[in-house]
């Protein structure tokens, strides 16, 4: 049997590539989603750690324990102490973090000595408190400076010590000098002798093993940490203060997998030093993997809301070829039944078939998957790719395991239908074919119309969604989120699919009624053969609808992702770049009273006088189109007609600088922004207000307001405008009491004339080809001195670096691809099984005289009629459908971060890209049909009719 099934798929060349490219595609995109998922959340986990370590300067993977032994313990326990914790620590607490440990130390302090040198160099000695301590493994981590390193061993009744720079200068020590160590206390009545035999600092400040920097020890004598530990620990030392333990842990190593285990290990560790009064935990990665289930859950659910279309587009494909290829060969299974095959002998050799595929599948789609992975790993947008390090990914036992689902899937839609043909003898499939096919179950159930209508209320829950959102003020992860609308996006494809099979049939048969006297044989003939179909052509149509649909929902959220991150950047900033410079001023430097011990005058001080810098240098810096002052001020006092307003935020700028200068989505305010500029422009006093103002305040256009801040006086403006949205002001963002911001635009040189200079923002607009290192060279060469900068640029490229970005953008890419690849494929299953099944008519119109050229011109009618129009719809039903769903794409952001609004947008690039593969998509559609075409010969078809 096996070689039977062999022979068939052989004699089949066409089908069986498709059917094997389609499967292959199909799991390898299956495949690739654990794969692609967890490669892109291992990733954020990583870096989020390296942000970390960069932002605060400690290792994310340190795990600290720090105990204080001196009262908390009588000074005969505290030796027994520190041996019954190193003992759990080292051996319990450690193992159960279960990452790899890089680099550890622990350090024994012995406290509150007074150290005098032997010989006395001073009438009035002075007063050195210090610390005896043993660092272990300090030898490898250090660097002597000066002279040498301590001995392992007791010299001559004294122990050696190494100190740093710091504590040698603070203590005024000397090399190889004799110390007399003396208990302050009195826990013991002989000195300690020690000898200062060298000066170290740090080999390398970067060293993880360094849990602490230098200036700890500016009062600490290190020994040897063995020595230290036989001569005073082992001998339950009364001098003991206090004990660190320090593990560094490689936090590279960490995977998806492992963080169970750390928080379940966290919590152990956490009951038990809260049993200790005695003993401090810190270990940094705890707050690190709380943010980060945060943001795993926003990227989750981003990326689900992307993937549940294509998963569904693959299973309709799928079932869709498991459909056609049994109906295709539902005569010669109605004909090996009658010559005597067994229904499960058929069976059987359906079922060899599909492990035949799946087999092949399995072997090579995971790895396709896999490489599929880590080219997406490179996306730096949709369809753009840069040279970047590639992705942790790997071939999973999950990635085996959807494999195996999809794998089933096929076998299950295949053999399901082929189970129920096996029972059909060839009298019954004559009987059955030649009655009239009733109407679809589909139509009967109004399937269309339901699936509209719920995609339609999935856009209802969403808006509800949203609205909660805003007016609770919550966070978009802490709201479980209704699982509708995972799919509503492709049940609305699906829906208007239905609806264009349904009408469909009307439409052919009225533009066949039109034309009905006028066409020629080839156009009758296609248009006969499309109406007579029997809806045999449907699940092309609607799989070609669905195809298309998902490819174009799928390059408009990527599009209109990108472009609102981007947009939203370049709105916070309001420039390219905003520069701080220094001004130079009389404060007085701030002094810290609890170091000086002096107390400060809190009286009147003296008003801070500025000087303002040269604003020429900016505006001629290289690189740089224009320059704008923009002065920007809190807490701003406005006095209105009926009321007071505090805590305003006040922008004041040179119209026509900032208009040539800042950026500014059109379409967020009623007029465009220069407008607003102009009427500015015409009247120094003139002032826009926030909307806010209006709700709250009951602001009027006219209205004259009073605005002053801090000691300062008070000027008159009048309100000739209000707006909803100005550069870097966020109407979203709440005060604690739930009132939205008050925000004012004022000019500055009208401000600047009535108040006190201080220091304003240079925003700068970059020529379209300049960059932001000519930029930053000119300031250093024209020495220009900076308090901040912010780039716009620069901002936005660690945007895009950032995982979540690169996930979407790498799921959209991914979905893109596979989506126009499957709908190419399955064109090309669907017309290579249909030209099978009519091989006997293309015989015949042949043998009636009907040339080869007039016989593709028909099919390529019925591609128009069939295939055209379906892509059409296609294209449309993929422009609503984004315009409608891709928005709820932001569900996972919260709402006061969406600002400039949501905006969905559109690129011709991408619909280029899609003509271009339907284009080819029917060339070698067309191309393969004339070739099958081409190679049927009349005698075989006529004789094999006869048979």
């Amino acid at each position: 049997m096996v070689r039977m099934v062999i022979r068939k798929m052989l004699n089949n060349p066409w089908m069986m590539i498709c059917l094997l490219i389609g499967s292959i595609l199909a799991v390898a995109m299956v495949s690739s989603i654990p794969m692609y998922t967890d490669g892109v959340l291992q990733r954020m986990l990583i870096k989020d750690a390296e942000d970390y370590q960069v932002q605060t300067g400690y290792y994310p993977g340190r795990y600290h324990v720090k105990g204080s032994f001196y009262t908390n313990y009588v000074p005969e326990d505290r030796a027994r102490a520190f041996r019954v914790f190193d003992r759990n620590i080292t051996n319990e607490k450690i193992p159960g973090i279960e990452l790899p440990v890089i680099s550890q130390a622990r350090l024994i302090t012995m406290d509150y000595f007074s150290a005098l040198p032997e010989k006395q160099r001073e009438e009035k000695p002075i007063k050195r408190n210090v610390r005896l301590e043993g660092l272990q493994d300090i030898a490898d981590h250090i660097e002597i400076i000066h002279g040498r390193l301590f001995s392992k061993e007791k010299q001559d009744g004294l122990y050696e010590v190494i100190v740093t720079e710091q504590a040698m200068k603070e203590l005024d020590l000397r090399l190889n000098e004799v110390l007399l160590l003396t208990d302050m206390i009195k826990r013991i009545e002989e000195p300690i002798k020690v000898k200062v035999v060298g000066v170290f600092q740090n080999k390398d400040t970067q060293d993880p093993y360094w849990f602490q920097s230098l200036a700890p020890y500016k009062t600490s004598m290190l020994l040897d940490y063995d020595l230290l530990y036989q001569d005073f620990i082992q001998t339950d030392s009364t001098l003991i203060t206090g004990a660190q333990w320090y593990f560094a842990f490689d936090y590279h190593a960490m995977t998806l997998d492992s963080i169970p285990g750390i928080l379940e290990a966290n919590q152990q560790h956490l009951d038990y030093y809260k049993e200790y009064r005695s003993l401090e935990w810190k270990f940094p990665i705890l707050p690190i993997l709380e943010d980060y289930h945060k943001r795993e859950a926003r990227l989750k659910l981003t990326l689900w809301m992307l993937q549940v279309p294509i998963l569904l587009m693959l299973a309709f494909y799928l079932f869709m070829v498991s459909q056609l290829t049994i109906e295709n060969e539902k005569n010669e299974i109605a004909v090996m039944k009658s010559r005597g095959a067994s229904g499960l002998q058929i069976f059987f050799s359906y079922l060899i078939e599909s492990m035949i595929l799946s087999m092949i599948a399995l072997l090579l789609g995971p790895p396709l998957g896999l490489f599929l992975c880590n080219v997406l790993g490179a996306s730096n947008g949709f369809l753009e790719f840069v040279q970047r390090m590639a992705l942790p990914v790997s071939l999973s036992v999950k990635a085996y395991q959807y494999s195996m689902l999809a794998i089933l899937l096929f076998m299950v839609t295949m053999l399901i239908p082929a189970s129920s043909a096996s029972k059909t003898t060839i009298v019954q499939y004559k009987q059955k074919k030649s009655r009239i096919q009733k109407q679809p179950l589909w139509k009967k159930l109004f399937l269309d119309i339901i699936l509209l209508g719920i995609s339609i209320y999935g856009l209802y829950t969403y808006e509800m969604y949203q609205k909660f959102i805003h007016f609770a003020d919550v966070e978009a992860s802490s709201i479980s989120i209704d699982p509708l609308l995972f799919v509503t996006s492709t049940m609305f494809i699906i829906g208007a699919g239905l609806l264009f099979l349904r009408i469909y049939p009307i439409l052919i048969s009225a533009v066949f009624w039109l034309g009905k006297k006028r066409w020629s044989p080839v156009f009758y003939a296609s248009f006969i053969e499309v109406g007579r179909s029997g809806g045999q052509n449907q699940f092309l149509m609607l799989f070609i609808v669905v195809t298309l649909s998902i490819g174009i929902f799928n390059a408009n959220a990527a599009r209109t992702l990108n472009t609102n991150y981007e947009e939203r950047i370049r709105y916070q900033n309001g420039a390219d770049i905003v520069v701080q410079a220094y001004w130079p001023n009389n404060a007085k430097p701030v002094i810290d009273p609890y170091q000086t011990g002096m107390v400060p005058n809190m009286g009147q001080q003296e008003p801070i006088q500025y000087q303002e810098p040269p604003f020429g240098p900016f505006k001629n810096l290289k690189g740089v189109q224009s320059a704008a002052k923009v002065f920007v001020r809190d807490k701003v006092s406005v006095t209105l007609p009926d009321a007071r307003a505090s805590k305003v935020t006040l922008m004041g700028i040179i119209p026509d600088e900032f208009g040539r200068t800042t950026w500014f989505r059109n379409g967020l305010l009623p007029h465009h922004i220069n407008e607003y500029l102009n009427l500015m422009a015409l009247d120094p006093r003139a002032v826009l207000l926030s909307a806010s103002f209006k709700e709250k305040y009951g602001v009027k256009e006219g209205d004259s307001i009073f605005i002053t801040w801090e000691d300062q006086g008070v000027f008159e403006a009048i309100v000739y405008a209000f707006i909803d949205y100005w550069p870097t002001y966020n109407p979203n963002k709440k005060s604690q009491s739930g009132e939205k911001p008050d925000f004012l635009v004022a000019s500055y040189s009208y401000v600047r004339a009535k108040m006190a200079l201080e220091p304003y923002q240079v925003w700068l607009s970059k020529s379209p080809d300049a960059t932001s290192e000519e930029i930053y060279k000119d300031i250093e060469d024209k020495k220009i001195k900076i308090v901040s900068l912010k780039d716009t640029d620069q901002t936005i490229i660690k945007m895009k670096n950032d995982p979540m970005v690169q996930g979407t953008n790498g799921v959209l890419t991914l979905g893109f691809i596979v989506t126009m690849v499957i709908c190419m494929v399955g064109f090309l299953i669907y017309w290579i099984l249909s030209i099978h099944r009519r091989v006997l008519n293309f015989g015949i119109f042949r043998a009636i005289g009907l040339s080869r050229g007039k016989v593709i011109g028909m099919l390529a009618c019925e591609q128009v009629l069939i295939s055209g129009l379906s892509i059409v719809i296609g294209i449309v039903t993929g422009l609503v459908s984004s315009r409608l769903f891709v928005p709820l794409l932001q569900i996972a952001n919260n709402a006061v971060d969406q600002v400039p609004p949501f905006q969905v947008v559109t690129n011709p690039a991408d619909f280029a890209r899609i003509y271009v593969i339907v284009s080819m998509m029917l060339a070698v559609g067309i191309s393969v049909l004339g070739f099958i075409i081409s190679k049927i010969k009349i005698a075989q078809v006529i004789k094999l009719g006869e048979d």
